[in-house]
């Protein structure tokens, strides 16, 4: 009998690993996520949203470039990105403080949605800033100075498109019971649908404007891919079939708009005709290293959620073309000459088109390791497995159990333990360096909602990962 007992206790030991879970860590994590938030929200917030980056006593802020005070920033990481900090709080507590904190930001969108739908860069809550642009929330209004502004919203940067997740996600998390924002979110995406070509592709900006590169299908800065992103996550959301067929779409633009052999990749813009076309006089009419990358991952990604394989037989092409254009350095250019594939350069300074990558402008890349080869081994497994397992295996399988999911969370202490002691006295996170000199810090939102995320996830983890 004894003998059982034991037997029986050791069999117990093997399954069950013994936890040693710092519950104090925990409780410092909890309260380190409510002080960070509570000091964003009262503190840097304006009217809900935020910059990019502060000083660290708040006295001034930047976007991509210095904004005034009464500015949020809407580019990533700027509003957009830090409400979505506060729902990954939300989802690892459950503490409906952290929802509101999201739902400050998205009503600030809201706030700043232009009256086309789609949002700009800044957001502007001064007097001046309501005639400057033309807001969603002042159509109808009888004064002229608030309905002539700039109503132009832009794909660009993932600007539009990164609005329109938050104000999505809050709206779910909402179960679409607050009006002004499920309204916002269905304004956006009519935006969305409205801007994208017959094609399939979607410009930079909208409307359009009739001269320039802004008319353009853009695959620069992954354009076509944000967008596509938030069809397909609207289509999850809301159930909207127009939503799925703007992703078959835009699926059907890059299978169309590929190049011909044997530079079977794609260029970095398209005219109406889907030639490619010039942008900046430093964005010549070639096939691109850089953005391509972004079209195979696309495509792939429209391949799964479609389930149609049409959308994966530009790849082969695509990566033999890689394979071949890589330089003697071992990166790849971002611009190849059409049917000669010679890489292109501009001089620094004159921006005259050369072959010579001697003296190139320093504001951009000319050269980098644009291209993973894990690109051609994804879409090799693919073809080894089949599309429809491929599809169930990036579905994954049961969530990990409470067990696995602590052990997770003990893996990550020593990193909680850095990320608490990095905190300044306001409970936030600081960075050296950026905007106002070398030496100066700064009130970083990618860091603060990167320390966020982090505390969040070990949270949730040591709660069973629930």
């Amino acid at each position: 009998m004894r003998r059982t007992i034991v037997i029986v206790a050791l069999a117990a030991l093997m399954v069950s690993p013994a936890f040693a879970l710092d519950e104090a860590l925990v409780q410092q994590a909890e309260d380190a996520l409510h002080q960070a938030t509570q000091y964003l929200t009262e503190n840097a917030a304006i009217h809900g949203g935020y910059a990019g980056s502060y000083l660290a006593d708040l006295s001034d802020q930047w976007g991509e470039g210095h904004i005034t005070g009464t500015m949020n920033w809407v580019q990533p990481p700027g509003s957009p990105s830090t409400g979505f900090a506060f729902l990954t709080a939300y989802e690892a507590t459950g503490d409906a403080y952290y929802l509101q904190a999201a739902k400050q930001v998205a009503d600030s969108l809201v706030w700043g949605q232009l009256a086309v739908g789609g949002w700009d860069y800044n957001i502007d809550f001064a007097p001046q800033g309501e005639q400057r642009w033309f807001f969603r929330h002042n159509v109808g209004a009888d004064d002229e100075a608030l309905t002539s502004g700039r109503n132009t919203g832009t794909m660009d940067d993932n600007v539009t498109q990164h609005c329109t997740r938050l104000v999505m996600a809050v709206d779910m998390a909402l179960d679409q019971q607050d009006e002004a924002i499920h309204e916002a979110a269905m304004a956006a995406l009519e935006f969305l649908l409205e801007a994208q070509y017959d094609t399939g592709g979607w410009p930079q900006r909208y409307p359009l404007s009739g001269r320039g590169y802004s008319d353009f299908v853009t695959l620069n800065d992954n354009t076509l891919r944000d967008c596509a992103d938030v069809m397909a996550i609207a289509w999850r959301n809301y159930g909207d079939q127009r939503y799925h067929d703007a992703v078959v779409a835009c699926g059907d633009f890059l299978v169309n708009a590929q190049l011909p052999e044997p530079q079977a990749t794609w260029a970095q813009q398209y005219d109406e005709d889907l030639q490619p076309g010039w942008a900046r006089r430093f964005e010549p009419a070639a096939a691109c290293g850089g953005e391509s990358v972004g079209a195979m991952r696309l495509l792939i990604d429209i391949a799964v959620f479609t389930g149609d394989e049409r959308f994966l037989a530009p790849l082969p092409a695509a990566i033999d073309w890689f394979q071949r254009s890589q330089l003697e350095n071992g990166r790849w250019a971002r611009f190849y000459e059409l049917k000669t594939n010679r890489p292109l350069y501009f001089y620094a300074g004159t921006y005259r088109l050369t072959y010579d990558p001697s003296d190139p402008p320093t504001h951009y890349s000319f050269e980098s390791g644009y291209y993973n080869p894990r690109i051609a081994e994804q879409y090799q497994h693919i073809a080894d497995i089949g599309l429809a397992a491929y599809i169930a295996e990036r579905e994954g399988g049961a969530p990990p159990t409470a067990a696995e999911a602590i052990a997770r969370a003990e893996g990550m202490e020593d990193t909680v333990r850095e990320v608490l002691a990095a905190r300044d006295d306001n409970g936030v996170w600081l960075k050296r360096g950026g905007y106002g000199g070398d030496d100066v810090m700064h009130l970083d939102m990618q860091t603060v909602q990167s320390r966020i995320r982090t505390l969040s996830d070990y949270v949730r983890l040591a709660h069973g990962g629930q």
